[in-house]
């Protein structure tokens, strides 16, 4: 191989580098970590983090509209084993009141994850073997707090892992006023408020203790 030709090859080499590292700097690997304008990718999507925050933003917005305007007399049955009760919830404050935490983590699959906070107010009756008695059940406790739901970043798209419902008090109706419950009513525990596998992954991410 004469000067020329081993000059010719060094030179694509180095370019082939260059082009290399400049898509590794450009998209941060394939989910890489990054600043906010960074863009976040798979085979289908491509995402800035400002679109990412963006989007969950209206994710967030639409999970909140969808549960306004619920009272009792809209309030489902639900059962949970062996149990019926009716439950609904509401958020005070509208659709534009939460607060959103992003966390970067080092992921291809989940690069980006955020914990949300809402006010919330759940109404629930107590519980019924029955399910006729849970029917005619109107009587409903109300606990008010602090929704937190974990949502994580995967193939272009927020998914929700988990919810935590923390509720700071517990009333219920007498006498046509909301006043603090007197009794331990047995009740049921949502499947969301248990603190399970994100809930520890969460905290350990955060760098908080259980």
């Amino acid at each position: 191989m004469n000067t020329k030709t081993s000059f010719g090859v060094l030179l694509c080499v180095q370019l082939l580098i260059v082009g290399v590292l400049a898509g590794c700097n450009t998209f941060g690997g394939r989910f890489g970590r990054g600043t906010p304008g960074d863009t976040f990718t798979d085979d289908t999507f491509t995402h800035s983090r400002e679109q990412a925050e963006q989007r969950l933003h209206e994710v967030v917005r639409a999970h909140i509209l969808e549960h306004q305007g619920m009272d009792r007399h809209s309030a489902p049955l639900i059962r949970r084993r062996p149990y019926f009760f009716k439950e609904y919830f509401v958020y005070p404050d509208g659709p534009d009141a939460f607060s959103i935490e992003f966390r970067e983590i080092d992921s291809q699959v989940r690069p980006l994850m955020a914990e949300v906070q809402i006010n919330k107010i759940r109404y629930s009756t107590r519980m019924h073997r029955r399910r006729d008695r849970a029917e005619g059940d109107n009587d409903f406790l109300r606990d008010t707090g602090v929704e937190t739901l974990v949502y994580e970043w995967r193939s272009g798209r927020w998914w929700r892992t988990g919810a935590i419902f923390d509720a700071h008090k517990t009333e219920e109706m007498i006498n046509g006023a909301w006043a603090p419950r007197r009794d331990e009513t047995l009740r049921v525990i949502p499947e969301e408020d248990q603190p399970g596998w994100f809930r520890r992954t969460w905290l350990r991410i955060r760098g908080g203790e259980e």
